[in-house]
């Protein structure tokens, strides 16, 4: 008989679904906000308001500020977190009594490293057709997660052992110069999701035989799916020196489908699969001139967490939802993860200042309202707080055709505990450092190798 059959054996592992795939340290949520050098350097300040082409990933109406021909730009950001969980001593899964028969611990209540560094790559391009219009496309990682317990046997290990996350999204988008200083764009956001979770099972007597808690086995979900969205926004130009952006990226559907399984066993796997949404994303953003080589920069956001409520992982042959266990509470049921999320705010200020025809450098500000603001919310890898932005960066123009970005934050993210429903209980304590580089070119009409010419007005 397949463990699998056994829908308690799944549960153990399943319950806390949710928790694997909403949690990093990159921004609210799960989200990736790292999609800019420039605005990297500013706290992402007046980020939807058009400097250069990475707008697009908040307001597709940035494509606009293309100058002729093609332009292009490569972005590029290194994450490194630092984030441990602290168990509490009395928390209920340093041992316990196994539903199966027996006992289970005691497991490790020592403080556990889960941070790992992650690469985030981004890419823009613009092709000005004439006058009124332009095409150009995003490529981006907008949400993410990869997240690891150096020490796999502690007390949360019924929570998280393993979690990777990746999205890949490709925005083609149309701008058009509605009026002197009125643009408008749209655009297509076509995503791939694939994620992979792991995670200990308390497992039965009668299928593996008697198997000590520090030996409890992995069980793995591995799901993916295609889904797609629309992007739309505007950039307004009232007066000169004035630049007010605001865009949107619409609610991502999915459902992923794959496999689970158990690491070390020859069985059978489970074809799975769960529904959820990424949210919607308001961005609205200020460029300011004080002087004529200082500009004042500002950017709220607003992300719709909120729809992250029931989530429930399906039998996919069968419909039906897995069945699980809580190691903490020993009931069992049917598998329905209720993140109850708030909506995630962001808000930043920031300053840009010309030294020279070559230099300009920039610095921020910027508060994140996470989604999460109960213990009870709050996610085992990579337990999400609210934070502080602390942004500088700098364009170097190399030549009328090329420049660098270079940026450097650092985010402190408030002290908080974690209650998960398995019982696990702990403290969190978590920074990020990151650090960005672009490369930015414009062909000019003729394109690479003059492979446009003859093609833009």
């Amino acid at each position: 008989m397949s463990i699998f059959s056994k829908p308690q054996i799944v549960g153990c592992f399943t319950f806390t679904f949710i928790s694997l795939v909403a949690g990093t340290a990159l921004a609210g949520g799960f989200s990736i906000r790292e999609q800019s050098t420039s605005g990297l350097g500013a706290a992402f300040a007046g980020n939807a308001a058009g400097y250069d082409l990475s707008t697009i990933y908040w307001n597709p109406a940035g494509v606009a500020i293309a100058g002729p021909g093609l332009t292009t730009e490569s972005h590029y950001a290194v994450i490194l977190p630092d984030s441990e969980i602290d168990p509490f001593d009395n928390q209920a899964l340093t041992s316990g009594v196994s539903p199966f028969g027996g006992t289970f611990g005691p497991l490790s209540a020592a403080g556990n490293d889960i941070d790992k560094v992650a690469f985030v790559p981004s890419s823009y391009g613009a092709w000005r057709i004439n006058d009124k219009l332009t095409i150009g496309y995003g490529f981006n990682a907008p949400f993410g997660l990869a997240t690891e317990a150096d020490d796999k046997v502690w007390s949360g290990q019924y929570d998280f052992r393993e979690a990777d996350l990746k999205t890949y999204n490709f925005n083609p988008v149309v701008g058009y110069q509605l009026t002197s200083t009125l643009s408008v764009g749209v655009g297509l956001q076509v995503q791939y999701t694939d994620l992979n979770l792991k995670q200990a099972i308390i497992p039965p007597p009668a299928v593996f035989g008697v198997v000590p808690s520090s030996a409890h086995p992995s069980a793995n979900v591995k799901i993916d799916d295609w889904s797609v969205g629309f992007t739309a926004g505007l950039l307004w130009r009232p007066l000169q020196g004035t630049s007010i952006g605001v865009g949107y990226r619409s609610r991502i559907n999915n459902t992923l489908e794959g496999t689970l399984d158990v690491d070390g066993f020859a069985i059978p796997r489970q074809n799975v699969e769960a529904d959820f949404d990424l949210p919607e994303i308001v961005t609205v953003s200020l460029r300011q001139d004080l002087t004529p080589n200082m500009r004042l920069l500002g950017t709220f956001e607003w992300t719709n967490w909120s729809i992250l409520g029931d989530v429930v992982l399906r039998n996919k042959d069968t419909g039906a939802a897995v069945q699980t266990i809580n190691p903490g509470t020993l009931t069992g049921g049917p598998l329905t993860v209720e993140a109850n999320w708030d909506d995630g705010y962001f808000l930043s200020g920031g300053l840009e200042y010309d030294y020279n025809e070559q230099v300009t450098l920039r610095g921020g500000v910027a508060y994140e309202w996470s989604p999460v603001q109960e213990p009870t919310q709050r996610l085992t890898p990579v337990p999400d707080t609210d934070r502080i932005w602390l942004s500088i960066g700098a364009t170097y123009k190399y030549s009328e055709t090329t420049s660098f970005d270079f940026a450097y934050t650092h985010i402190f993210m408030d002290d908080e505990t974690l209650l998960r429903p398995t019982g696990f209980a702990a403290g969190v304590d978590s920074s990020v450092d990151i650090i960005g580089v672009s490369f930015k070119t414009k062909w000019g009409k003729e394109g690479p190798f003059g492979l446009l010419s003859g093609l833009t007005n």
